[in-house]
């Protein structure tokens, strides 16, 4: 359990608190007749909470290898965190599903592939945990539409704002889909032997409480996926070995 706290757990702490604040600069921030941004406490201290978190995450990460290693190194099979990791899997295909349904009048393109993307990267990762659970070789191939939808999730977020002057309403949701984007890219690159843990570590423990106050604004969909991103990251930050840092690198799965 201390384990569970220390690696996911104070990561949600810090989500919740900056989803309240996120919460309270929406209802305090915007001027209601132009909707420009008003000087407030919340979003102040969104910022200094975001900027604090970041330089604890990155001196906590120096300890980690910079190295590139393997996923078998790195992580451990699922077993009690098996029920976290397929809801937040079947989070990521309800959202996708709902996000796609919702660009379709719309014709949000880069929507409507995201939500396609994320409906099959969430059954792709139930399939992950059975063959994980099962001791199975894996291959890279269950999270490369994982690696995809983060690309297009991005896109989804920030081409309606793009045209936008207020940086401060939209900025966390942007932040967010990009640092899940990274976190999912670097996950799937330990099936090639190609990140590292010190880099993964450190954006995954950034985009869970980002992804979680990106969940105060945004359509129905996209707040799915965002707690959908941060329930499965969280899970195989859990997973990570005791002792990975200094942990010797198996050898690389075949791909």
């Amino acid at each position: 359990m201390k384990r569970v706290f220390l690696r996911a757990g104070r990561l949600w702490c810090a989500g919740l608190l900056l989803l309240g604040l996120r919460l309270a600069e929406f209802r305090t921030g915007f001027d209601p007749a132009t909707g420009l941004s008003l000087p407030g406490l919340p979003g102040r201290l969104t910022a200094i909470v975001m900027a604090a978190l970041a330089l604890g995450e990155l001196a906590a990460c120096l300890r980690l290898p910079g190295e590139k290693a393997a996923y078998g190194a790195l992580f451990a099979p699922p077993d009690r965190e098996t029920p976290a990791l397929v809801a937040g899997s079947l989070l990521l295909a309800a959202g996708g599903a709902l996000l796609a349904f919702q660009a379709v009048p719309a014709r949000n393109y880069a929507a409507l592939a995201a939500g396609a993307l994320a409906a099959a990267s969430g059954m792709c990762l139930v399939l992950l945990t059975k063959r994980l659970r099962e001791g199975a070789q894996v291959t890279v191939a269950p999270l490369l539409p994982a690696m995809f939808f983060g690309v297009f999730f991005v896109l989804a977020v920030y081409l309606p704002t793009e045209n936008d002057p207020v940086l401060e309403r939209y900025y966390m949701r942007v932040l967010a889909a990009s640092l899940a984007a990274c976190s999912f890219a670097m996950l799937a690159g330990f099936l090639r032997r190609e990140s590292r843990p010190r880099t993964f570590v450190l954006t995954a423990d950034l985009a869970v409480p980002a992804c979680m106050a990106a969940m105060a604004s945004g359509s129905a969909g996209e707040r799915v996926l965002f707690g959908g991103c941060a329930a499965v990251l969280s899970v195989f930050l859990v997973l990570r070995r005791d002792g990975a840092e200094t942990a010797p690198e198996a050898p690389a799965e075949e791909g």
